[in-house]
């Protein structure tokens, strides 16, 4: 059986490696120079000390979580994380700034944490207990489900799976919060402001708002606090490189600098007329049509048994898929899923450093809620963001030249729609940034200090990465059906097509997008049994 995986984001290293540990011939080609999708690299030099350690840029995910994820894809090759990679437990998680001088640290330990709370709000401490008591309801209740399996791989036929089991599973989502929503969720259970924004932030990792968000959301504070925040030593980029380290040392073939330009579907009528053969790898499952293999932008067509797209849903379904293959997903269609939030990064190799940061530092604006409704409602760039800054050089010195820093800056934006000049308001909200972490938030002479510069917008994202709108996590959480129903991990009219990555089950970040490369490759194995 050969299996093709399209892109090499966390997701289709993930899918490869567990496939290639069954035994399975895998491709993997992404069109960029380095695997790893958003979880990328930059490195350059400082420009007067060209000898010394260059600065070192993670320009996607800046924390670990769920490591045991992580732990279980290196397993499933027969091989122990830590043999792999160095992962650095941080407390604390992050720290949170406000213009008044209030701050507040996530601490690992209960305790610790609750202290926290009672010098910033003394009169949330149980309320806060409470709600990150009911995110560990949620993620007790459906972790196994909605996580770590496709509910379509839980509700198939088979042993030990009665009907009363299958009617309680798809009572699962009442139960957590479907149709509830996070922000008021959050409001019952803590009545400080800098508490419930500290709370309201949590949405966003899943490019979801707070005020749309169904409360099932209440699972990520919970993962967070409760498995911890982490760091690979030598920076996040270390995963993606490791993993493709062992891909490589399982047989995977790893093809970087190509793109896939079509995915080759063939369909009943074309079988009847003597078309190419259908694959025999997979089963049809109903399907209509069948893949048959890739074609690449240089010319070059590759038969295969399956594809795994890696790549953006949206983007693969209206830019690799002839139309007349999707009836099921037509263009009105895809325009409907909201992309949800983005953002800016500003990458800033600077001389010197600024101690009163920590490892993860946000600095909160004065009215947290006006960010969210700029990216999330009037899809407008925020006049007063919330600046997220790591310096994994708090962690890691090795990561910048000595005595230097290198900080990594995110701001809120909006999804693409066509109503911002990205190379007119990149510079001017960049400026902006720059200023404020220098004049408000006490980052001194930073514009005179940084010596390497780069910025990342929305436009560089869909550039990059054929992300949805520019999106980060390819589809928000915004509406029910996004949250609970996103596009499939296999295609059901289209046998052999499958999918990993942020804009499938189970959603965004690094351990759901890794999670969704062991569904993929366990339904790949399925459909071939």
């Amino acid at each position: 059986m050969k299996v093709i995986v399209i892109g090499g984001g966390v997701g289709g290293l993930a899918a490869a490696i567990r496939l290639a540990a069954r035994g399975v011939t895998v491709r993997l080609i992404e069109k960029n120079p380095l695997v790893g999708g958003k979880l990328n690299l930059w490195q350059v030099p400082h420009p007067a000390r060209p000898h010394d350690r260059p600065f070192r840029f993670d320009t996607g995910p800046s924390l670990l979580t769920l490591p045991f994820i992580l732990a279980d894809l290196f397993e499933a090759a027969g091989e122990d994380v830590r043999n792999w990679l160095n992962i650095i437990k941080l407390d604390p998680i992050a720290r949170f700034q406000w213009a008044d001088g209030t701050h507040l640290s996530l601490r690992l330990d209960p305790q610790a944490m609750a202290g926290e709370i009672r010098r910033v709000a003394p009169g949330d401490v149980e309320g806060f207990d409470r709600f990150l008591a009911r995110g560990r309801k949620i993620w007790d209740l459906s972790a196994e489900t909605f996580l770590f399996h496709a509910p379509e791989q839980i509700l198939k036929s088979g042993e030990n799976f009665s009907p009363k089991a299958a009617l309680s599973m798809l009572l699962i989502p009442l139960r957590i919060g479907m149709f509830a929503n996070y922000a008021r969720l959050v409001n019952r259970h803590v009545r400080d402001r800098r508490l419930r924004e500290v709370l309201y932030q949590y949405a966003t990792y899943s490019g979801s708002s707070p005020f749309k968000a169904a409360a099932t959301l209440a699972v990520i504070p919970h993962a967070e606090l409760y498995y911890g925040g982490w760091y690979p030593a030598g920076g996040m980029y270390q995963i993606a490189a490791r993993l493709e380290e062992l891909a490589r040392k399982l047989g995977v073939e790893i093809q970087t600098n190509c793109a896939v330009e079509k995915i080759l579907i063939q369909s009943p009528a074309d079988a009847a007329s003597g078309g190419a053969p259908a694959s025999a790898g997979t089963k049809p499952r109903k399907a209509s049509a069948r893949v048959i293999g890739v074609a690449l932008a240089c010319g070059e067509q590759i038969a295969c048994d399956a594809v795994i797209a890696n790549s953006d849903v949206v983007y693969t379904y209206r830019h690799l898929i002839d139309e007349a293959h999707r009836p099921h997903w037509p263009a009105g269609k895809l325009s409907k899923l909201d992309p949800g939030g983005s953002g800016m990064v500003l990458l800033l190799g600077v001389d010197g450093e600024y101690p009163q940061l920590a490892h993860h530092t946000k600095f909160m604006p004065a009215d947290y809620t006006s960010d969210l409704r700029a990216m999330f409602e009037t899809k407008s760039i925020p006049i007063d963001p919330c600046i997220y800054v790591c310096a994994s050089t708090r962690t890691d010195p090795t990561q910048a030249p000595p005595g230097c820093e290198n900080l990594f800056v995110l701001c809120s934006a909006p999804p693409l729609d066509g109503r911002l000049d990205w190379s007119l308001e990149g510079e001017r909200y960049e400026r902006q940034i720059i200023a404020t972490l220098e004049n408000r938030w006490g980052l001194t002479d930073l514009s005179r200090r940084i010596v390497v510069k780069r910025r990342i917008t929305p436009v560089d994202m869909q550039s990059l990465y054929h992300a949805n709108a520019g999106s980060i996590y390819g589809i928000s959480g915004n509406s029910r059906r996004t949250a609970f129903l996103r596009p499939p991990n296999r295609d059901k009219r289209i046998a052999g097509l499958y999918f990993a990555g942020g804009a499938t089950h189970p959603g965004g970040g690094l351990p759901l997008v890794a999670l969704s490369g062991k569904i993929a490759a366990e339904m790949v194995l399925e459909d071939a049994t």
